[in-house]
């Protein structure tokens, strides 16, 4: 009796490319959805206070 075939790539790689091969989409900023409230907070704090102190830096050096 023969064998039975276990494996083959036979036209996988032109049907992966018909409607073409894309790289997964980046998100701008992480979600958070399901983060608890205490850090929600503090993660807003620090990046008000982050942009004042890029602000008071780029007044300083200009």
């Amino acid at each position: 009796m023969a064998k039975s075939k276990n494996h083959t790539n036979h036209n996988q790689t032109r049907k992966a490319h018909r409607n073409g091969i894309k790289r997964p989409q980046t998100k701008r900023s992480h979600s958070m959805k399901g983060v608890d409230r205490k850090f929600r907070k503090n993660a807003l704090y620090a990046l008000v206070g982050s942009r004042k102190a890029r602000a008071e830096k780029k007044e300083s050096s200009s």
